[in-house]
Order: C-alpha cells, then structure tokens, then sequence
C-alpha cells in the first residue's frame, strides 16, 4: 500500500509552511514555549488572528457554512505542521465545537454562532467534567431549569480549561434528572461574563491552567441551547471524537525526535557519540516506528471522517496511542540527556530547548484530557470490538 502523501496535499503543506516561516519567527516560539501552555498571550492572539483573516478557522467547514471546504486529512496535515513549528493550532472551538454544531444546530444556531467562530469573536471553554462526574459523564449534575424563556442553571465544572480567557462556555447540563444517565443532558450556550459565574483557576503539573468554574442561579436565553433538548449526549460525544482526533496530532513529537536524535549524533561521551550506544539505539527505533504508527492512526481516524463515519473507537485509538507516547518519548529524551534534560525552557542551558521536560510534565494531562486512556479503552472494546460492557 502506497502511504505517500497526494500531490494535492503535498501542494497544501507547502502553502501552510511557507505562511508559517512568515508568521511564526524563531522569537514566538520560545515565547510561546515559554508560556506554559497559556494560550492567551499576545503572541498566541495575533497568530490566531492571521489564520481568522485567511478564513483557516474554518477550514473543514462545508462553504455553505461560510467554509473552506477542506478535508479533515488536510486539516491535520495543516495542525500537524503548526505543532511541528511549535506554533499554537485552530483551538476546539473551530476544530470540534464549530463541526458539532454544523452537523446538528438547526439553521439558527448556526447562522448565530458560526460567523463569530469563524472570525475568532466567540471562544469556548468546554464545561463537561465535574467534582463528582469525569470519566462517567453521563453522571453530571449540573443542572438546568427552564424558567420561561430562560434556562436557571447552578452547578460546578473542573478541569475548565481556557475560562478564565474565553467568550463563552459549552456547558452539559441535566435538563432532565428522571431520565436514564445518558438521556436527559443538554448543551447550553453560555457567556461567561453572565452574573453567577465564579471561575477560578488550577495549575497543573505543567505550569499550564485550568479552571475550577461555579454556576449559581445563572440565567441565559432559551434559544441558547444547542440542537434538541435533552439530546445533549450525541452533542458531546460528537464533540470529543473531533476532539480526540485533534489530540492525536504528532507534529511536536516529532520534532522533539528529530532534535533528539541529532543530540544524540552530536553528543560525545567517552569517545564516542551517544548515537552509537546499543540502548540509545534500540530506544529510538522503536520511538521511530512508534511516531509512524501514531501517524497512521491519526489519518484513519481523520479519512473515515471525510467519508460521513464517526470514528469512535478509531479516534479513540489515536488519542490512547499518541497520549502515551508522549510519555514514552519524554522518558527515553530525558533518560539520554541526564540530569541537563530535567531543565525546563526558562534556562538558556536546558538541551533542545527544554522541550523534553516540558513534554514530561505535560503528559499526565493529555492522558486524560478529552476523556481519560482508560475510558477510551473501553470504547475501543465495545464500539471497535463489540466486547461487552
């Protein structure tokens, strides 16, 4: 089988490269690097702004929806360079809340919420997990009560990522608490500025934040629930296939080899370069196949949503498979580095620019991030195997 790329998509890496070494300096990204994954910063904000204004936002968005019209293979060709470039990526707002609501708002959901998405106006935090419901989600007790033309909702989210930054919140709600755990959930449109909101922040081994984010007696207008009510489930999990499809994305472990593996060509301990060691070797062959391998998934994954499937469990495998070797890279980079691979990027010291470290700290969080590893092998069992429950 023929794995090369199409010509096409070679033409189209070759566009997203060229306006990647014009918008993207050497300079934003040790600062971006250096920002501990707060992707706030004005760095962050005017890239982010330069992919609105070629409408990159909307990449995969069918053209009646104000889209490009993409493939989602080219879309992850196109995150992929970003990450390789070390360059922050189209967030889950365009990327997965933006297709959720195309495949099932009705006409005026999206005429109310795609333009400011396309444009960067509206960014949302994505308010699933609670104290008391992570990985069961259809646990949650967030509720909200419909109180003439407005829903009252109260109730507690974790893991907040990006409230403290973002317009609005993608908020899973009980709309119906006699109904069985998985029914009876709905998704609300929520501005986070409305009274009642109490966010406030957490700071994960990384550096990087998330949110803690309370909802008391708030009020928002019936018209901003999202789809069907109490149809709220087949929202979410369309939300986090997308998601996890875009977590699998190996462009930043890659680069972190390719630096990796000319230290170790470089590098001279007692007379000869750390690359000719039997282990240092054996390691990085095995990371070598691995990264292909993550590579492949992630474009099965991304090839089936192109042809009108929903890749459950493929996504789910990708998220699995990429999460954990971020760890195993980490481990291997910071094993051959010694003691100097433990610096972070602050110091002008720390080899390959204390990527490797940062990479370690952050792949407890990318572990269950979008739902964690465990979750997903169950959904790899039962939607991919048919295994029972």
């Amino acid at each position: 089988m023929d794995f090369d790329l199409e010509e096409r998509h070679q033409a189209w890496l070759a566009e997203v490269r060229a306006f990647v070494s014009e918008h993207f300096s050497a300079d934003d990204r040790a600062a971006t690097r250096r920002g501990g994954g707060e992707w706030s910063g004005p760095t962050i904000r005017r890239f982010r702004a330069d992919l609105a204004a070629r409408n990159w936002l909307a990449m995969t968005w069918p053209p009646a929806e104000g889209g490009l019209g993409k493939s989602m293979v080219e879309q992850l060709l196109f995150m992929d360079e970003l990450a390789y470039a070390g360059a922050p990526a189209i967030d889950m707002t365009a990327s997965s809340i933006a297709l959720t609501i195309i495949g099932i708002g009705t006409p005026e959901q999206k005429a109310r919420w795609l333009g400011p998405i396309r444009d960067g106006a509206v960014e949302f935090a994505v308010g699933y997990s609670e104290p008391d419901a992570g990985s069961d989600l259809a646990t949650l007790s967030t509720r909200a009560v419909l109180d003439g033309e407005e829903w009252v909702i109260n109730g507690e989210k974790v893991w907040n990522t990006g409230a403290e930054y973002c317009s609005h919140e993608w908020l899973a709600c009980r709309t119906d608490p006699e109904a069985p755990p998985h029914r009876g959930i709905s998704v609300l449109v929520v501005p986070l500025d409305t009274p009642g909101i109490t966010v406030r922040g957490i700071t994960t081994w990384r550096g990087m934040r998330t949110n803690q984010v309370h909802f008391e007696d708030v009020r928002v207008p019936a018209d901003n629930l999202v789809g069907t009510r109490h149809d709220g489930w087949r929202a979410i999990t369309r939300a986090l296939d997308f998601e996890r499809v875009a977590i699998g994305i190996t462009g930043g472990l890659r680069r972190a080899f390719e630096e990796l593996v000319a230290h170790c060509r470089a590098t001279v301990v007692d007379g000869r370069p750390i690359a000719e060691r039997p282990d240092v070797i054996t390691d990085l062959t095995r990371l070598a196949v691995d990264l292909e391998l993550a590579r492949l998934l992630n474009y099965r994954a991304a090839a089936m949503i192109d042809a009108g499937l929903v890749p459950h469990a493929e996504a789910s495998m990708t998220k699995v498979f990429t999460t954990e070797l971020h760890t195993r890279l980490a481990d291997t980079a910071t094993d051959v580095l010694g003691l100097e691979g433990q610096l972070d990027p602050y110091d002008d010291g720390a080899p390959l620019d204390g990527v490797p470290q940062l990479i370690y700290r952050a792949a407890p969080y990318l572990r269950f991030g979008g739902g964690t590893n465990e979750i997903q092998r169950d959904i790899i069992a039962q939607r991919g195997l048919g295994l029972p429950r």
